[in-house]
């Protein structure tokens, strides 16, 4: 079946599809880093391919609303949404659903660690970076460092066998 207008364009730009038969329900992998691929772009892909094992996006111009697209993914184990000033804290319930996931990575997005609790369906984590209380990586005092340690403590009877990265520094 030929494709028609939009939809056309994207499968066209995104692997030189033509025949509606041809686009993927699954695919190993997916990157963007420093693009202009945005929630409608993510709407598109996320509508036909249902299965992916990795997906990294880093400075694009996605939303919650691209996180609510991902929570419909399969057998979804790493999701890097590194910088991305526009994922909030409304994500989390969509992040919640991607029980699979062995690896994810919200460093500088609105989410901090004290929200990971909210993350309480995701047994299989077993590495998380993830920014600070909202403090400047270089600026921070010590009592900052045992506000995060302390939230570290937490965290560790939630998902016991993850390891934690806050502002790069590891937490085991």
């Amino acid at each position: 079946m030929k494709l028609k207008g939009k939809e056309k364009n994207f499968w066209w730009d995104f692997a030189h599809i033509k025949d509606s038969r041809k686009i993927p329900t699954e695919i190993s992998g997916f990157t963007s880093i420093d693009s202009v691929e945005d929630d409608e772009y993510f709407a598109a892909l996320f509508d036909k391919v249902k299965i992916i094992h990795s997906i990294y996006l880093k400075e694009t111009r996605v939303t919650d609303e691209t996180v609510r697209y991902i929570s419909g993914v399969q057998q979804l184990k790493s999701l890097t949404l590194m910088k991305h000033p526009n994922i909030t804290r409304k994500s989390l319930p969509y992040l919640n659903k991607l029980t699979d996931l062995e690896y994810l990575d919200i460093w500088r997005t609105e989410i901090t660690i004290k929200d990971i609790h909210e993350l309480d369906q995701l047994k299989n984590l077993k590495e998380l970076h993830v920014s600070s209380l909202g403090y400047e990586y270089n600026n921070r005092s010590q009592m900052d460092r045992e506000l995060i340690l302390e939230e570290i403590i937490n965290l560790e009877v939630l998902l016991p066998d993850c390891i934690f990265y806050v502002d790069h520094d590891l937490y085991q």
